[in-house]
Parts: C-alpha cells; structure tokens; sequence
C-alpha cells in the first residue's frame, strides 16, 4: 500500500500526461489544418455537407435531445417530428436547427455557406407536438441568437499571444470565461415535489442545461485567427458542464480538453477520408452524364446529409418536377441511390455499393445515357422558351 502524503491534493495530475494528450491533440489539428489546406472542390463540398450534419445533431445532442440521430432524418424530410423535448432543454429543436443553419449560412467559407443557405431552401422540419404562441417563438429566437452572440463576445475577448498557434491556454480561459457568465454557467440542480396524498415527496431534478453547443462554433473563429487550423471549423463536442465543473482542477480541465480537442480533430479528419472516398466513386460514377448535370450536386447533399424528397431536390439543386425523375434514374441507374416510398412521398437516398476502384468504368448504358441527355436538352429548351417576355402571358402569371 502507497504512503499517503497529506500534502498531495488528489486532484493530482502527472505533468508527462498532461503533455501526451497535448502533442497528440497538436498533431491531429496539424494534420488536420494540412488537409483543409489543399482540399480540392468536390471533397470540400461533400465534407460541408457532412460538417453541417454533425454539427446539427452534436448541437442537439448537448442540448438533451438524446433521440435526435435517430429522428433526424424523417425530421428533415418533414416525414414525422423532431426529437422528444425535455424540461431542461434551453430551447426547440427546431429553434436550434434555424440559429445554426443561418450562423453557417453567413460563414466566411464559402462552400459552408453555400451548403448551410441550400439547406435552408429545402429543410422540411416538422414543428413540436405543442405549437409555439408568437411569443413563445421570439424568446427562442432570441435565446439562440443570444447564446451565440455571448459566444462570439467570450471567444472575441480571449488573448492571443499564449501558446503561439497552439490553442490549449485559450479553450482553457474560455471555459474559465464560460464558468462565469450567465447564459453558459452550470446551473444547480432543482428540487421537484410531489403530493402523494399521503405525504409530500421532496426529489432531485435533473440539472438545467446550457447552451454550450454555442461555444462549439463560436471557438472556430479563435481556432481560424490564431491559424491553429487553415478555415473556422466548428467543433461539436468540445465543451461540456462536466468540462466546465472542472475549474477547482486546471490541471485536470486542461487534460480533458486536450483529449476532446483530439477527438474532434480526428472526427474531422475522419469525414475528410470519406469525403475524398465518396468523390472519387462520385467521379467515376457519373462520368457518362453531361458536365453541367446536377445529379452529382444531388448526390453530395444525399450521402453528406440526408435523405431527400423530390420536392426538396426541386428546392435543393432548381429542377423542375420532370427533371427530378430524370435525375433519379440516373442516380438510380449508377448505383448512388435508390428511390424509397413512405407515407406517400417518394425519397431518394444514397447508396455506396460499389467502390470506386473496383468498378472498371461508367456503368450507364448507352440508351439511358443518350435519352438522360436528350431530356435535359428538351427541359434546357423549354426553360429558354418560358424566360422570353412575349411566353409571360402564355403561362398564367
């Protein structure tokens, strides 16, 4: 049995791992900065969409909706409701989802912007169970945009010249920094009572949860200003109440946030090599359609983010009703989708059956290969025609 030494608080930490889980958190962000660097077009596109994914139900998933990946989708497509509300839930889903899409949509990254704005567009969410009064609706509003602006002031105020481009120092003063303000500080736990007729019975309710997800995407503009990493990623999962509890023990506080940093990071990197696996089969897929074919901008919202309609696709990509079964055929025909059918709206959604180097070329026959580009000639045709001022009345508007 080990002498105890009165002295040594127990809270600690051996210095060498403190350092370790560092230099491992630095060498996924170095990496990770390096690939975001010379990222080509197509990958950058499937991994915003993918970001924006993770992003949204990370943002959920800490602020209690627990459900949320398994709702999402049907959610989106305006097939069935979001995630179960919980009392200590800060605010809607829905509410959290809109502040998050319009953040993103105003990133300075453009291919994030213009995948956050698409998604806008074509989101069918499905309201809660309890509809909102007016009111109700611009308090949420404005607690959402409130947390994220508290966010960007907190994240804006951390100091620079510690650490060099290593951004340790800096996440540890924003949780200081988070600990004490009063839209991101842990809250105690309540006391619920009830009557049991008998008796009243005092329990311990669950702890008030706080819009952390906020500091998530707020801490990727430090991140980007420091040039820790080469854009503003935002870093779901970084901050957590536990996390922020922690600030009786930097040492142990800064361990931890080295070990999510890491995590995150590798996350990152993650979606970047299935960004780069799904842009070569994408390539090699559809290499016998028309360059200016809008079947692989479908494909990249399908796989990188969910599930879509053919009205959403419409309000996605802009093409007509007639183009959409154009679009899926070819989609279809090339193995990237399959067409689904639910409470009466038909879906396509993203398949990935067969690897890029292991399919020897394009697999579209010359018949539908040819009668996919007759069509979208016809449909080019018949768009010029509706554009002429004199076809205006001819339409009925």
């Amino acid at each position: 049995m080990e002498p105890c030494d009165p002295w040594s608080p127990e809270d600690t930490l051996d210095a060498r791992d403190l350092a370790r889980a560092q230099a491992r958190s630095a060498h996924a962000l170095g990496r990770l900065d390096g690939r975001l660097a010379s990222l080509p077009a197509l990958e950058e596109r499937l991994f915003c969409a993918d970001l924006v994914r993770r992003t949204l139900l990370g943002a959920l998933t800490q602020a209690g909706y627990l459900d949320a990946p398994q709702r999402f989708d049907a959610w989106f497509a305006g097939l069935a409701r979001g995630p179960e509300r919980v009392p200590e839930a800060p605010s809607s889903p829905l509410a959290i989802v809109r502040a998050l899409l319009a953040e993103m949509a105003r990133h300075p990254w453009e291919p994030l912007a213009l995948t956050a704005q698409t998604l806008q567009r074509c989101a069918r969410f499905v309201g809660d169970a309890m509809t909102l009064s007016p009111e109700e609706q611009a308090r949420e509003v404005y607690a959402t945009s409130r947390a994220l602006d508290r966010a960007r002031a907190l994240v804006e105020a951390l100091p620079m010249d510690a650490d060099g481009p290593l951004p340790f120092a800096a996440l540890a003063a924003l949780c200081t920094a988070a600990t004490h303000d009063p839209a991101f500080a842990p809250m105690e736990a309540g006391v619920r009572t009830f009557d049991t007729g008998e008796t009243w019975v005092a329990l311990a309710g669950l702890r008030p949860i706080t819009p952390l997800w906020a500091l998530d995407v707020a801490v990727s503009a430090h991140l980007a200003r420091r040039k820790s990493l080469a854009r503003a990623l935002p870093m779901p999962g970084l901050f957590t109440t536990e996390r922020l509890l922690m600030a009786h023990a930097a040492d142990r506080q800064r361990l931890q946030l080295a070990l999510a940093l890491n995590v995150v990071a590798t996350a990152h990197l993650a979606a970047l090599d299935t960004a780069h696996a799904r842009a070569a089969l994408l390539t090699q897929r559809l290499a016998g359609l028309r360059r200016n074919s809008r079947a692989g901008a479908a494909w990249i919202l399908l796989a990188g983010f969910a599930p879509l309609g053919l009205d959403q696709l419409m309000d996605a990509i802009g093409v007509s009703r007639r183009g959409t079964y154009a679009l899926s055929a070819a989609l279809t025909e090339a193995g990237l989708a399959e067409r689904q059918s639910g409470q009466g709206k038909v879906q396509l959604v993203a398949t990935e059956r067969a690897k890029a180097k292991e399919t020897p070329g394009p697999v579209f026959s010359g018949a539908l290969g040819t009668a996919v580009e007759e069509f979208d000639d016809a449909m080019a045709d018949l768009d010029r025609l509706l554009a002429r001022p004199g076809n205006q009345g001819a339409t009925g508007r």
